[in-house]
């Protein structure tokens, strides 16, 4: 079973990175990892079909 706390949000700062490494802007990769979390946990009841949380 995927958790939140324990499987997704430790992605967060590799998320971010790569944000910041295609907006090449600090405020738009926070907005980009922001947005990105909120889908995520919005779609959580479907978190039991994914293989590869990264």
């Amino acid at each position: 079973m995927i958790s939140f706390h324990h499987d997704i949000l430790p992605l967060k700062d590799k998320l971010f990175r790569l944000a910041l490494r295609i907006t090449l802007n600090p405020a738009e990769a926070e907005d980009v990892v922001q947005e990105t979390m909120i889908k995520i946990w919005n779609r959580r009841n479907s978190w039991d079909t994914i293989d590869n949380i990264e």
